[in-house]
Formats: structure tokens, sequence, C-alpha cells
């Protein structure tokens, strides 16, 4: 097997899967790259569309893409006429307009390529109309065409789009290797790491095995939020499960500060935070979302019956959803300290 998309970590078997499929003629018309947002979706396919087009494709003794040839360096440094972004702009979804001017550009050749690939960025936005204007390319598509949807979410799409793409999914790179390759591939994260294990520790379990959330949480000043938020939740466990008084949780209630999409990011994270204890209830070895330290959420979750953290959970799904629906904020965290025993009623 050729070495494949090696500047891509993690998602070895998708990467072998793939190259597979291109040496071996065997790629379709249309893939769906399922993955949430920071997974690199559009570094993938950008990497297919090189694949695709690399002069070394055939060739042992080169990975693939290669990155060298002249068809690999136009498509990877975005200047390829053959390979297309259909993307929603600052629209909140992908319309009908834009797949009817794709329909048009189908029809045209390639330039100088034997593949034209479309990368449509966010296709769960797609409208209903716009898909069905799809479903009449995608249906039939000329043969030098092939198709790549990248998604948050495949489910939004409609059964016969999705019948007619491979539906591949993007995983999370595990902690280990992305915080090995991101100290090899940028020098903060090297700085960090020996100078501030633990908060580099903190780094690496947030961004949940995203390449992207990683490297923007090397920015001081978005893992500062990050890093609070976590703190939030941990004070949360704490306080539950040392029972302490009432004003100890209603000073607690008031770092969730006065906004409400603060107040959701941090239930959010403590949400995750007790899930993770609740899955350490039924086994030592589960994967772990929240916490980078497993001996510490094992001590931590020793400290609660499975009951109490399932409820703790329902009462922090209330209060996110309560938010969502533009609930008061000071009522909904009083409510849900109430609804979860930290307050009395």
């Amino acid at each position: 097997m050729k070495p494949a998309f090696t500047d891509l970590i993690g998602n070895q078997r998708l990467k072998e899967r793939l190259c597979d499929d291109i040496c071996s003629d065997r790629f379709g018309h249309a893939y769906i790259l399922e993955g949430p947002a920071g997974f690199g979706k559009h570094s993938f396919a950008l990497r297919i569309a090189a694949a695709l087009a690399c002069r070394h494709r055939a060739e042992d003794g080169y990975p693939l893409p290669c990155g060298e040839c002249p068809a690999c360096r136009k498509i990877l440094s975005g200047n390829s006429p053959d390979v297309i972004t259909v993307g929603r702009g600052d629209k909140a979804t992908l319309g009908v307009d834009a797949i009817r001017a794709m329909h048009v550009d189908v029809l045209i050749a390639p330039n100088d390529q034997e593949d034209k690939v479309y990368i449509i960025e966010d296709a769960q936005t797609m409208t209903v109309q716009a898909q069905n204007a799809f479903l009449l390319i995608l249906e039939e598509p000329p043969a030098y065409v092939r198709f790549l949807l990248l998604t948050d979410g495949s489910a939004p799409l409609l059964e016969t789009v999705r019948s007619r793409a491979q539906t591949q999914r993007i995983e999370p790179v595990p902690e280990e290797e992305l915080a090995e390759w991101l100290v090899r591939t940028e020098p903060a994260a090297k700085i960090l790491r020996n100078g501030n294990p633990a908060e580099f520790g903190e780094l690496i379990a947030a961004a949940g095995g995203s390449v992207g959330r990683a490297k923007d949480l090397l920015d001081p000043k978005k893992r500062r939020s990050i890093l609070d938020e976590r703190e939030t939740a941990r004070a949360f466990a704490e306080l539950a499960a040392s029972h302490r008084g009432s004003a100890a949780v209603v000073s607690f209630l008031a770092d969730f500060g006065q906004k409400r999409d603060e107040a959701i990011s941090r239930l959010s994270a403590t949400l995750s935070c007790v899930r993770d204890l609740l899955l350490l209830k039924q086994t030592e070895n589960a994967p772990l979302c929240f916490f980078h330290d497993r001996e510490e959420a094992c001590n931590l979750a020793y400290r609660f019956t499975s009951p109490e953290l399932l409820r703790y959970a329902g009462g922090i799904s209330e209060a996110i959803e309560s938010l969502r629906r533009n609930a008061n904020l000071r009522l909904t965290l009083v409510q849900f300290a109430m609804q979860t025993g930290l307050l009395p009623r």
C-alpha cells in the first residue's frame, strides 16, 4: 500500500481506503466527508483532488499525493481551475442558485486535469430545493466530474442524495498523536508544553481530536476562555461531590457570567465533565471527552453514585435547552441548582 495523505494526521484506515480506491481506479463520482468543524474536511478534500491528478499516482516510491508534481502543487496551492469550491458565503443556507450555476459549469470539460472536482462546503445547509437541483447532476454526471460534499452531519441531506454518495467519517485524532503533531509543527505548542505542561494537556483535551481547534487554542486569549469553562466544570463536580452549603452554591452560580452564550458554553463543558464521570462508573477504560488525566477523573467519579450523575446530567441538559429557548438566565440557573439538589427546594 502506498503511503497516503502523509501530511494529514489520524484517520489511517480512511486514508488507506481512499488511496486504494484512487490507485485502483475505483474512486466514485461522489463522496460525503462527514465530521465536526475543525476536523480538516477541506484539507482532506484538497488532497483527494490532488491524489486524483497526481502524475506519480501509479508509481512506487511516491506518496499519494506526491505534493511535488505540477498538478499537486497547483491544486494544493488553490490555483487549479479544475478544483471548484461551492459555498454558502455569508448566507445561512446553500441555495438553489449556487447549485444551478454549478450545473452549468459541470458541462465544461476540465481545463488541464482528467477530473473536475467540486468541493461543496457545509453541504448540510443545502435547502431542499438546492438538493433536488443537485440530484439532477448527481444522478448522471459527466465521467470527469467528482463531488466531495463536506458536512458536519449528513442527516439533513435527503436520502436520495446520501444514497448516491459514499459517506466517509473523519474521526477525531487521538490525543497523544495530536499532541506530538502539534509540538512538532507549531513552535508555540512546544513552548507551552515545556513551560506549562498542565495547561498544554488541557488544550489537547479541549481540542476534542480536532487539529483546527487545537491550533486555534494556541492563541492565549482563545485558550483562556476555554480554560475558564473547564475550571467551572471541575468546580461544579467538586461542589456536587462535597455537598457544601447554599452560600457556596450561590457563589458558584455567579461564575456563569451575565451572558447567555457564555452560560451555555460553561454548562456544555460541565455536561461533558459529568458524562465522563458517568462513563467511568461503568468501566475505568471508558473513552473520555473532557478529562485529560484519567486518574483524576477516576478519583472524582468514585465520589458519586450513578443515579446522582444521571440527575446532574439531566438537570444540566434541561438548563441548556431552556437557555437556548431564551429563558431567563438567573432563574434558569437557580432552577438547575434546585433540580440537581445543589440548593434545597
